[in-house]
């Protein structure tokens, strides 16, 4: 996509200010690739300082990865403002706040929101275009007949090409002239392609770490807002008041969900189960719809109820990465 599409240019007005949120998102990527998810998961509870932080993602006398922790958590996240509590309908309570106020510091989260509904949004694409084609996968997605593996490569080839679209539409692509490059020294800083290699390094990956890689992915977005919410005083943003027996935030890591159900329909569309593959399929497509309601009220949330989205919109445009 050319820089100067309008598209571009409108996300970028988004993301320009926005983008410690990438190197937020990549940094605790890197952090899951070493580490589980459950020493950080508590964390944005407690609201930690950027000490904190650096000290627990271990890159203490690192100084650009130190220096993406700071700037997240003391110019991003501390100008969140809490967000209070209304009754509505006489029964539930509802998270409200003067969006107008503060659109501006609440720009980032919309970003981290985003990312992650994105991220479901990619895995839905493929899998209901696996079952509008009646449980086959593309032509061009088989490579001759080799059963599960043949769908998880898709799967994951799938993701992995469009995460990699929509990073590189937010990401400028433009060099700087050889002049203004020998004034800079980018030796400490993070430059765009360090984001998207750190994010999609993992090209060539089995089926089992395929899964992970994905996992991982949805964990470090899961966890970049967290921190912010809670930092406005939200601790369980994607729980439904209506439904709090249900919480889809726990459902987006559930062993039971994408880790245990996508491989469980590869194996079934391997052997050519198709009444084990078509159960299957309903509890997956069960578990998403929490999901993507889940993200959908944390973007109501944030926005104090002025934005509510469909099912599968998305907060800012994604350009035609669903369509190929």
């Amino acid at each position: 996509m050319p820089e100067s599409n309008p598209i571009l240019y409108d996300l970028n007005k988004v993301f320009i200010p926005c983008r410690t949120v990438l190197e937020m998102e990549a940094l605790s990527s890197l952090f899951l690739e070493y580490y589980n998810y459950d020493e950080i998961k508590e964390l944005p509870q407690s609201q930690p300082s950027s000490d904190k932080l650096i000290e627990k993602f271990h890159v203490i006398d690192c100084e650009p990865l130190e220096h993406i922790i700071e700037y997240f958590m003391e110019v991003i996240v501390n100008k969140l403002k809490p967000i209070v509590m209304y009754a509505r309908d006489h029964h539930d309570r509802f998270r409200m706040g003067n969006v107008e106020a503060y659109a501006k510091t609440r720009l980032c989260l919309f970003l981290a929101l985003h990312r992650l509904k994105l991220k479901f949004l990619v895995i839905k694409n493929f899998m209901d275009r696996f079952k509008d084609n009646n449980y086959k996968l593309d032509p061009s997605e088989e490579q001759g007949y080799l059963g599960a593996h043949t769908f998880l490569s898709a799967f994951y080839k799938d993701y992995y090409k469009k995460n990699k679209m929509n990073l590189k539409l937010m990401l400028s692509s433009k060099r700087m002239s050889d002049r203004v490059s020998e004034l800079m020294d980018t030796s400490k800083i993070i430059t765009n392609e360090d984001i998207i290699n750190a994010i999609t390094f993992k090209k060539y990956l089995d089926d089992k770490n395929r899964i992970k890689f994905i996992m991982k992915e949805i964990k470090a977005s899961l966890f970049v807002c967290r921190v912010m919410f809670a930092q406005m005083d939200v601790y369980k943003p994607f729980t439904l008041a209506k439904e709090a027996d249900l919480d889809a935030e726990e459902m987006m890591i559930s062993q039971d969900f994408i880790p245990e159900l996508i491989p469980a329909i590869s194996k079934c569309y391997a052997e050519k189960q198709m009444p084990q593959l078509e159960d299957c399929f309903r509890a997956y497509e069960f578990m998403m719809h929490r999901v993507l309601e889940g993200i959908n009220y944390a973007v109501e949330i944030a926005s104090g109820g002025q934005i509510i989205l469909a099912l599968d919109s998305t907060i800012y445009n994604t350009g035609n990465i669903f369509e190929i």
